[in-house]
């Protein structure tokens, strides 16, 4: 007879695991991106700096839906699927992990507790590309994130639904 409880712990290790890879996988695709060059890495690194040098830009975008509407209006002009549809869908698409993955690791996951945890993570990736200077803190990412993290929780709760019937 198979201990009920040993496996769950199993399939909580592999669910800790598989959600530490994935943020892992979300830290380098949109922090470091890292594929295979350190010496792109750290170009983009002194772009940023010598931005804030030269022209006292820096890497931060505090203006709601700027990022977003550029994006719309240059894809309005260009439908094709380039790097402005992957800036919209991509950074939807990325953070719907996360949500459904998180529920599983808590003991009372609730929506409210599962969004602030993802909104925290969001912010904290945001920080790092700021201070790191390996991207820019964009407050349309962090809108675009939580309508991922949105996605995902809805489609968890709707597989937990669907499996409870």
């Amino acid at each position: 007879m198979v201990n009920i409880s040993a496996e769950l712990r199993i399939i909580k290790k592999f669910i800790i695991t598989l959600f530490l890879i994935y943020l892992l996988c979300l830290l380098n695709f949109v922090v470091v991106k890292f594929f295979g060059s350190f010496q792109a890495v750290q170009k983009r690194m002194d772009d940023v700096l010598l931005q804030r040098e030269l022209y006292g830009i820096w890497n931060i975008s505090l203006e709601p839906f700027q990022s977003i509407t550029a994006s719309v209006s240059s894809y309005i002009h260009d439908p094709s699927f380039g790097v402005v549809t992957l800036f919209l869908i991509g950074n939807i698409l990325i953070f719907v992990p996360l949500v459904f993955l998180l529920p599983l690791l808590l003991k009372k996951p609730s929506y409210i507790k599962i969004m602030l945890i993802s909104l925290s993570i969001i912010v904290s990736i945001e920080t790092l590309q700021l201070v790191t200077c390996l991207g820019i803190a964009d407050v349309d990412d962090v809108l675009l994130n939580m309508l991922g993290s949105t996605i995902g929780y809805l489609t968890y709760y709707l597989t937990k639904k669907q499996a409870y019937k």
